[in-house]
């Protein structure tokens, strides 16, 4: 193989393409750029591609980590989620705290109409979600892989926003702050003279 040969051929192709994205203003990233490389040339060459680069620009940004997975019979994705909700039910004592978040979790989703699961990552052909059994503002969760298929036909999508924020979860999330008690006890000039301490009046008439 003559690598030389090779890069001349190569070299000139990726800067040119790197010119014309920014020509055009698009933000370069480049981890991204390794993948799009990679998918394009899988795909010149017949080689099965994963699509990891356009799963991930479709959870990159601002509030947009978020997946809708509509519940019908017919929506494979759904049925994954069903299940590691109902395995974890499964294996679970009733009284347990999985078990009762587990269940929440299923009838918050079905009264919705939909399931929400944050992106976590994506490769191989999968993607990882997480179900966040306590809210979608604190950690707590469990972990749901889906076949990247499921995300190119639509059967998840982009939430477009956070659960919380678009009204899908009850609670503010947020730690209770304890106050403290304000105690008012009347202290006459002599106390406060006593361990070295003036009062406003005492230096008034100083």
């Amino acid at each position: 193989m003559d690598i030389q040969s090779i890069r001349k051929i190569i070299f000139p192709a990726v800067n040119d393409a790197i010119a014309k994205l920014e020509e055009d203003q698009h933000e370069i990233k480049v981890t991204m750029l390794r993948e799009i490389f990679n998918e394009a040339i899988n795909g010149a060459l017949n080689i099965s591609h994963t699509n990891n680069a356009s799963i991930k620009a479709m959870f990159s940004g601002r509030g947009r980590a978020w997946a809708k997975v509509n519940i019908e019979n017919s929506n494979p994705a759904w049925s994954l989620i069903l299940n590691t909700l109902n395995h974890e039910i499964l294996t679970s004592s009733s009284e347990s705290k999985m078990f009762k978040e587990c269940t929440n979790m299923i009838d918050l989703f079905e009264n919705a109409g939909f399931a929400w699961i944050r992106f976590i990552s994506s490769s191989k052909g999968f993607s990882k979600f997480q179900i966040r059994i306590e809210g979608s503002k604190l950690e707590d969760h469990i972990k749901v892989r889906i076949d990247n298929m499921h995300l190119l036909n639509n059967n998840v999508v982009n939430l477009e926003g956070v659960p919380h924020n678009l009204g899908l979860e009850s609670g503010d999330f947020k730690s209770e702050k304890s106050s403290k008690e304000v105690i008012d006890i009347p202290v006459s000039s002599g106390e406060l003279n006593s361990v070295g301490i003036m009062s406003i009046e005492d230096l008034l008439n100083a």
